[in-house]
C-alpha cells in the first residue's frame, strides 16, 4: 500500500513569494481591487495558477461583505494594561460589527495549535500583544495562513510588522528628568520582563537620562512587570545600605508594589521617597498615594492599531513597508513624587 503524503496549500503569503509583490497586493487581487495595476494583477493569477491557489472561504466572506473575524493574541498578561486594551477592542468591535477572539499563548510550545485554531475560527486578522510580535515562529504560522498582522507597543525592529505604540525610550527619559529636575539623584530603577522589547528601551531611557546628568550610579533591580516581582524589585532597592531617594518602575502594577514596601518599612510617600510608574493604568489611582506616571495613550492606540489591521484585511492599505506609528505618550503628575528633602 502507497504512503499519503500530506500536502500543505498554498497561502497568500506563497502566491505573494512567487509573483514578487506584497501580501496585500496578494489580498487586493483576492478581493477585487481595481486600484491593482494590470500588469501585476496578472503576474499575482498566474501565481496563484501555478501553485493552484484557492482563496479559503473567509477571503470569500470578506468579499462578500461580512464582518471579519480578528484575534487578540497575548502571553504574560498584565491584567490592568490587558484589561483596558480589552475594552477598547470590544468598542471598536462592536462599531464595526467585527467579531473578537482573545487567546491567551503562555508559552512559544502553543504556537503551533493556537493558529490552528484561529484558522479552524476563520480568523483573518490578529493583533499581537507584546512580547508576541517578538516571537519569529508565531509570526511565520500566522503568516503561512495569510493572516494580516498588527503588533500593539513597543516590539524589536522588523519592517515587515505594521506596529502601533509610543517611544518608550524617550517616555522613560522625559519621567528620569522630571526626577532629577526634583532634586533627586540616587534613583532606583526596576526593569520590565526581559521577553518585552519594552523593557530594554525603557532601562536604556533611564540609564541615558542619569547619564547626561551626571547623576550617581544608577540601582536597577529586576521585575517582571509584575506586582509579585515589583515587591520583590522594591525590598532590594529600599533595603540597600544607601536606599534611593526615588524609584522609577517600568510600569505601575511594580510602582504600587514599591509603595506597599516603603509603607511597610515606615518611609514617608512622598517625604522620604518619590515612586514614579508607566503606563497610568487603573491601579495608578487606586493606590494611595496615587501614582505620578507615563500615561500610555491605550485607547488611541487601539483605535489606531485597529483600523490598520481591518486596512490590512480589506487590501486597503498602502501598497509600502508596513508603517510603524507612533503615539504621543504624556507625564502625568501626582501625589507620588515631591522635590527631594
Amino acid at each position: 500500500m502507497d504512503e499519503v503524503k500530506s500536502v500543505r496549500s498554498a497561502t497568500m503569503q506563497d502566491v505573494a513569494q512567487l509573483a514578487g509583490v506584497s501580501h496585500m497586493t496578494v489580498s487586493r487581487v483576492v478581493n477585487g481591487y481595481r486600484s491593482v495595476k494590470p500588469e501585476t494583477r496578472r503576474a499575482v493569477e498566474q501565481a496563484m495558477a501555478t501553485l493552484n491557489f484557492t482563496p479559503n472561504a473567509l477571503a470569500r466572506a470578506l468579499t462578500a461583505g461580512e464582518p471579519p473575524r480578528i484575534a487578540l493574541l497575548h502571553r504574560h498578561p498584565n491584567p490592568g494594561t490587558l484589561g483596558e486594551l480589552l475594552l477598547h477592542l470590544l468598542d471598536r468591535s462592536a462599531e464595526t460589527y467585527a467579531n473578537l477572539v482573545v487567546r491567551q499563548i503562555p508559552s512559544p510550545a502553543q504556537d503551533g495549535a493556537v493558529a490552528e485554531e484561529l484558522v479552524a475560527r476563520g480568523v483573518r486578522g490578529v493583533l499581537l500583544a507584546p512580547p508576541l510580535a517578538d516571537d519569529p515562529a508565531l509570526v511565520a504560522l500566522l503568516r503561512a495562513q495569510g493572516m494580516a498582522i498588527v503588533a500593539i507597543g513597543s516590539m524589536r525592529h522588523d519592517p515587515t510588522i505594521t506596529s502601533v505604540g509610543i517611544d518608550d525610550h524617550a517616555a522613560a527619559g522625559a519621567m528620569t528628568r522630571h526626577l532629577l529636575e526634583l532634586g533627586h539623584r540616587r534613583i532606583g530603577f526596576i526593569t520590565g520582563h526581559p521577553d518585552h522589547a519594552s523593557s530594554k528601551l525603557r532601562l536604556e531611557g533611564f540609564r541615558e537620562a542619569m547619564a547626561e546628568a551626571g547623576a550617581e550610579a544608577a540601582i536597577v533591580a529586576d521585575g517582571r512587570y509584575t506586582y509579585q516581582s515589583g515587591l520583590a524589585a522594591a525590598e532590594t532597592l529600599l533595603e540597600a545600605a544607601t536606599p534611593p531617594s526615588a524609584v522609577f518602575a517600568s510600569n505601575d502594577d511594580m510602582a504600587a508594589a514599591t509603595l506597599a514596601v516603603a509603607h511597610r518599612l515606615g518611609l514617608d510617600v512622598p517625604g522620604e521617597l518619590s515612586v514614579a510608574g508607566f503606563d497610568d493604568n487603573v491601579l495608578a489611582t487606586a493606590v494611595w498615594p496615587a501614582l505620578t506616571t507615563v500615561r500610555s495613550p491605550t485607547r488611541d492606540l487601539t483605535r489606531h492599531a485597529f483600523a490598520l489591521l481591518l486596512q490590512e484585511i480589506a487590501g486597503t492599505g498602502p501598497d509600502t513597508p508596513a508603517p510603524h506609528a507612533i503615539l504621543p505618550f504624556e507625564l502625568v503628575q501626582r501625589e507620588s513624587v515631591a522635590p527631594r528633602r
